[in-house]
This record gives structure tokens, C-alpha cells and sequence, in this order.
């Protein structure tokens, strides 16, 4: 009847069938990026000497990128800076992209846990509130993050391509499904889409407010940010109860 909320099951909708098997329920917000990073970017450092290098190595990535772009970033350029040697840059990474893997690499890790303390969620009948907390944690990390410049300069460049993409898409989906399966009550005339092509639909809103913002403005144009806003919750009311 008109008004009445429509529930999701798994075992009688066939909405949910574009969910990822692969994605696991139970998968915290702050480990989307653990499974994707196993094959992409830095392999681990087991001690701590080499961690801290590590990290060197990737603040070095970080400063190249800011100040002369990705083209400036080679493996000898970084090791230099960083003051390591390219062999031993070459223990910890594969080549010369693997490096710019990682800044991303890092940053969506960082977003994450920034998801989770703002508690981004599509779930109960408070989404607005944790759909638009999420939001806000995506327009503040863009804002404040540490070694963000370094991650928007990589974003903007021709050298965001291949295995980045890769990458990034991956999160994506990481993301789209942990937010549909957090769904709970759908409008009952929403269109009617799997909330995992919904949910992924509103990540590429917000991906795009991001391309928007920040193409022309490095600071962010703010009009631009508050439109990607409005855009991501206006979509969402289409759908959620």
C-alpha cells in the first residue's frame, strides 16, 4: 500500500543480485582497501627499520608530486630525496607506478577511517544524517587531509591511468557494496535498480563532485563542494525511506 516501507531480504528479492560475492558483510569500513592492496602498490614491510623508510620513500613521492607532478617522479628522483637506495626501493616496489600506487593507495585507507568515525552508513531511518556525515568526512579529507595535495595531483594528471584506475574502481565497489548492504527500507516508487548500482550511482556523484571542485580551484571551489552535497542526497532520497 502507499506508503508502506518495502524491506530487503536477500532470500525473495532478486535486488540485491549485484552484489559482489566477493565483498564480506562483515568487512569494516577501515579494511575495504586491505584485499585490493594486496596486489597493487608497496609490498609489506615486516620491520620496523624498513618501515620507516617506507615512509620516507612515500613522503618523498608526496613532495615530487606537489611540487613538479607525477612526471617527476622516477625511482632515482625518490630514492634520492628519500635517501635510500633504488635496489632497495625495488625490494618494496615493483616499478616506477607502484610508487604512485601507494600515494593512492594510502589516501583511500585514510578516507576510510574517516568513514568510519563519521559513521557512514545508508542504514535505518537516520540515513540522511549518516549519508550526509560521509559526505562531509569525503569535502573535509579533500580540505585537510595530510599529503592530500600529493593524491589530487596524481588524480588531475594524465599518469591516473592503468593500474590506478584499477584500483580506485576496485574501492568503489568495495565501498557500494558495504553502503547497500547497510540498506534497510526502500521508498516504495523507487526506480527500480539492485541498491548496489544505487549505491555505486552515488559514489559517482560524489566522485564527480570531487573532478569539479578541485579542476580549477586546488583549494576546492566551495559552491562546487556544497552542489555535490545537495546532488548525493537529492539522488538518495529517490530511493531510501
Amino acid at each position: 500500500m502507499v506508503g508502506a516501507v518495502r524491506r530487503l531480504r536477500a532470500a525473495n528479492s532478486g535486488r540485491d543480485s549485484a552484489l559482489p560475492s566477493h565483498t564480506p558483510a562483515s568487512a569494516p569500513l577501515r579494511d575495504l582497501m586491505v584485499a585490493i592492496a594486496q596486489d597493487a602498490g608497496a609490498r609489506q614491510a615486516t620491520q620496523a627499520r624498513s618501515q620507516v623508510k617506507l615512509d620516507r620513500v612515500l613522503a618523498a613521492t608526496n613532495d615530487l608530486l606537489v611540487a613538479a607532478g607525477p612526471s617527476a617522479v622516477t625511482t632515482t628522483s625518490v630514492a634520492t630525496r628519500a635517501g635510500v637506495s633504488v635496489g632497495w626501493m625495488y625490494t618494496f616496489f615493483t616499478d616506477r607506478e607502484a610508487l604512485l600506487e601507494e600515494v593512492l593507495i594510502r589516501g583511500l585507507v585514510d578516507l576510510d577511517k574517516r568513514f568510519e568515525k563519521a559513521g557512514f552508513s545508508l542504514a535505518g531511518p537516520d540515513w540522511r544524517t549518516t549519508a550526509a556525515a560521509g559526505i562531509d568526512a569525503l569535502i573535509d579529507f579533500l580540505l585537510t587531509a595530510t599529503g592530500i595535495a600529493g593524491y589530487r595531483a596524481l588524480w588531475f594528471s594524465t599518469e591516473f591511468s592503468g593500474r590506478m584506475v584499477q584500483v580506485n574502481r576496485a574501492h568503489d565497489d568495495a565501498l557500494a557494496a558495504y553502503l547497500c548492504e547497510g540498506v534497510t527500507a526502500l521508498r516504495p516508487d523507487a526506480p527500480d535498480i539492485s541498491p548496489y548500482l544505487m549505491a555505486q550511482t552515488f559514489i559517482g556523484i560524489l566522485d564527480k563532485g570531487f573532478d569539479i571542485a578541485f579542476r580549477t580551484d586546488p583549494n576546492g571551489d566551495k559552491a562546487a563542494l556544497a552542489e555535490l552535497r545537495r546532488a548525493a542526497l537529492a539522488y538518495l532520497e529517490t530511493f531510501l525511506e
